[in-house]
């Protein structure tokens, strides 16, 4: 069994408090795309100017999302944690850089790297997990990547990259899956 040399993070519903409601699915309703794909998915099959306005929208949206953000409880304690032991941590968002940042510095939280939409296609791709394992020169096992999603799951698993998996309302059928940081550190430390 491999050692980890890394843990990646995912932002919302991981890093961040999830909400009681799915504020994508919402935006998706709002904005009349469709369900089933990813919001820059569906906004890539309209009209060009169309287009241009439901980015701006989205990142607005973003925006408001992260500036009434809570971080997780244990998510600081997890990562004061992860730093002591001398492990790098990254954060892996689908999220845009601007929105990213603003909820970063709010909870004064700090990676070793950050990367979003624009520096790589968003998850379900693997391309944002593969940037950050070249970026520190580990290979798949020696990163641990924690999300929250099946989106997270996939993009994972096309690595063959160990995932697990903070709890949220809407995830109860993926494992491992860990209702509180700490009680994901505890195990995690097994493996350190």
């Amino acid at each position: 069994m491999d050692r980890f040399r890394a843990v990646f993070f995912d932002l919302d519903d991981t890093v961040l408090k999830p909400r009681t409601f799915n504020p994508w699915a919402e935006f998706k309703r709002m904005h009349s795309l469709e369900a089933s794909r990813l919001i820059l998915d569906g906004i890539a099959q309209r009209p060009p100017q169309e287009q241009h306005f439901l980015h701006q929208q989205l990142l607005q949206y973003e925006q408001n999302l992260a500036a009434s953000s809570e971080v997780r409880e244990g998510i600081p304690e997890l990562l004061m944690h992860l730093e002591a032991l001398g492990l790098p941590t990254a954060l892996l968002t689908n999220n845009h850089r601007t929105a990213t940042e603003l909820a970063l510095h709010k909870h004064r939280l700090v990676f070793a790297l950050v990367l979003t939409r624009e520096d790589a296609p968003p998850k379900p791709s693997p391309a944002l997990l593969r940037k950050a394992l070249d970026h520190f020169g580990l290979t798949p096992p020696e990163a641990l990547y924690i999300g929250d999603s099946e989106g997270d799951l996939r993009a994972a698993q096309a690595l063959e990259m160990n995932v697990w998996f903070l709890a949220t309302p809407y995830n109860s059928t993926i494992r491992p899956r860990f209702e509180y940081p700490l009680d994901l550190l505890q195990v995690l430390m097994k493996r350190l």
